[in-house]
């Protein structure tokens, strides 16, 4: 069953979140708002029977993991639930936002006695001080509900990678595993031959020392993998929703689709890279809040900046892309060198002139490069989502 459990997150100023958070636990106090949910954050009919049910199946699918975040994500629901209490409670507009601030400040000034004595004056003054912040803020400030909602949807959107990047990484691991484990294999091979050496004399104990060495070391990198992968998979079960010991299934990755890879063109993406980037849209937004020329001037200037950083941000994740379509390229041609060497390893032992050693050696080579190609082919499919990510509107702007 998967729990999520709400925190207080999000990115309002110091005043806000502290009243924000106390009506949080309120509401929690109350019972209206439950600290642990195995609810989805939608309704039921924002999505077909279909859906919800590949969604709540125990088998997490790369292609269901934007879904999965959405509904299940902890502090996904939480911003949700911030994000719909700031809208309740201080409105909509950026005019609605600084009224909050003045009226802080107005209770900040309310609060102040009058009184001559010295520990009243030193009070006042404390509150006077506290109340001028708070009007300078309403005075300054560029927030509204839009900037909150870009804000915790920038944040969906990076937990999405995030996932995506957990599930690439757990499936490099395992392959790492299993390399790992032929590692350890020809160690133990080689220790029993180096045992075999000492008892006829043609090794020395130091040979077999630096053997038994090798023993341990490969031991050790399996069990070290062992735990990543471990820990990795439980990291990535709980940001989907579920709990650590849980066991879903994890399914496979998807394939890169090269035709999708041959129509991306970072001059021709790159309009809609700008139109969609959250960082840009956050600017752009506070600009339109701005008062003060100073501000509007150094917004201008960054919002300026972000297109040229969205650019070369969209243009370095295409090289990227291409580089790693080489690399698998490379690693093919290398499989495929490697297999035919294996088949001729082959013919040469069965017509004795290779020994067993020998061809158990070009075997592992083989396999090698086999997971060499795996390898490279989850690297392409991490720079072609880095590269849409990128024109969805998560490329650096800053």
């Amino acid at each position: 069953m998967r729990k999520n459990k709400y925190g207080t997150y999000g990115t309002f100023s110091r005043s806000f979140s502290r009243v924000l958070a106390a009506a949080f636990v309120a509401a929690v106090a109350a019972g209206t708002m439950p600290v642990y949910s195995a609810y989805a954050a939608s309704p039921s009919f924002a999505r077909t029977e279909e859906e919800w049910a590949k969604l709540r199946d125990n088998v997490i699918e790369y292609d269901e993991l934007e879904g999965l975040i959405h509904e299940y994500n902890a502090t996904v629901q939480n911003n949700q639930y911030t994000y719909q209490k700031f809208r309740q409670d201080y409105g909509n507009t950026n005019e609605e936002v600084a009224q909050e601030y003045y009226k802080l400040a107005q209770d900040y000034y309310n609060d102040m006695s009058g009184d001559d004595d010295a520990s009243s004056r030193m009070s006042d003054l404390n509150l006077q001080i506290q109340g001028d912040n708070m009007q300078k803020q309403g005075d300054e400030t560029l927030e509204d509900s839009r900037i909150y909602l870009l804000t915790y949807e920038q944040a969906e959107k990076n937990l999405v990678v995030t996932a995506q990047s957990d599930m690439i990484s757990y499936y490099e691991n395992l392959i790492q595993k299993e390399q790992a484990e032929a590692t350890l294999t020809e160690a133990k091979e080689n220790l029993a031959l180096a045992q075999t050496k000492l008892s006829a004399g043609t090794i020395t104990q130091l040979d077999l020392l630096t053997a038994q060495e090798n023993v341990q070391t490969a031991e050790n990198n399996l069990t070290q993998l062992e735990n990543t992968i471990k820990n990795l998979k439980e990291n990535f079960q709980v940001l989907l929703g579920w709990s650590y010991n849980d066991s879903p299934e994890i399914g496979s990755l998807t394939d890169v689709d090269e035709n999708e890879i041959a129509a991306m063109n970072p001059d021709t993406d790159l309009a809609q890279a700008i139109e969609n980037n959250y960082t840009l849209k956050i600017n752009e937004r506070k600009l339109e809040n701005a008062k003060n020329e100073t501000v509007k001037n150094q917004l201008t200037t960054a919002i300026a900046n972000n297109k040229k950083q969205i650019g070369a941000s969209l243009s370095g994740a295409y090289k990227k892309v291409l580089s790693a379509q080489i690399s698998l390229q490379q690693a093919q041609t290398k499989a495929q060198l490697e297999q035919t060497n294996l088949s001729n390893a082959a013919l040469k032992m069965a017509a004795g002139m290779m020994t067993k050693n020998d061809y158990d050696a070009q075997e592992r080579a083989a396999k090698t490069s086999e997971n060499s190609v795996k390898t490279a082919q989850i690297s392409l499919l991490s720079t072609v989502e880095n590269y849409k990510w990128a024109v969805k509107g998560l490329a650096a702007a800053q």
